[in-house]
């Protein structure tokens, strides 16, 4: 039997399918799997160059390099400068104003034409610790009570409505409910969930790929 792949893999494998560029000249990651995004990336997406953002230096014989610089001083020396941004859990951490500033240096990044691609967990994604604590009681999230790094729990749509705003055009998209609630959770919870739309509450992680607009490749 074949070994499991990593989430990072995983998450590579769908973007590709979903028409992530393969062969893009250069590729900028970034998430909290780090290296391992990295080396997916560099197996699932040939890029020719990939830097990540990370604090520490690659690991020796690492096919890629690293940048402690942030995502605003990164869109304020190299605009234009990444023909991929890839992002896998690297924004749900943050309040919504953080959230949009982010997503405003990934496009400032991009060359024109090139692609964003996302890997988020949305607003009916559970926790790995917390199971759905976060979306049943979100002041006490935000208040740090549930975890030290709180989502901010978007739905699905939102996320598109924030790229479309950024003058994106969004090209491809996987989980729009296609991953249930468990029905235990509604039986237990229904007065706070009555709240939500059932088709949100069904999305977990969600895959996307959008274009800069503007001439390019």
């Amino acid at each position: 039997m074949s070994p499991a792949l990593s989430p990072a893999k995983q998450g590579v494998r769908t973007l590709k399918s979903l028409g992530a560029p393969t062969r893009a000249a250069r590729v900028l990651a970034l998430g909290p799997d780090g290296f391992d995004l990295a080396r997916a990336a560099l197996d699932g997406l040939d890029p020719g160059a990939l830097t990540l953002v990370h604090p520490g230096p690659p690991p020796p014989r690492a096919r890629f390099d690293t940048t402690p610089d942030s995502l605003g001083e990164l869109a304020a020396a190299r605009p234009g400068g990444f023909d991929l941004v890839l992002a896998s859990g690297a924004l749900e951490t943050s309040g919504l104003g953080r959230i949009r500033t982010d997503l405003g240096h990934m496009t400032t990044l991009l060359a024109p034409r090139g692609a964003l691609a996302l890997i988020i967990d949305t607003l009916g994604a559970p926790d790995a610790e917390g199971g759905f604590d976060a979306l049943l009681f979100p002041h006490l999230s935000r208040q740090g009570a549930l975890g030290d790094t709180p989502r901010t729990l978007l739905p699905a749509a939102a996320w598109v409505l924030l790229l479309q705003s950024l003058d994106l055009d969004v090209q491809a998209v996987q989980g729009l409910g296609e991953q249930e609630a468990a029905p235990e959770l509604f039986d237990r919870h229904a007065a706070r969930l009555d709240l939500y739309d059932a088709g949100e509450l069904a999305t977990g992680r969600l895959h996307l790929i959008a274009r800069k607009r503007g001439d390019g490749a």
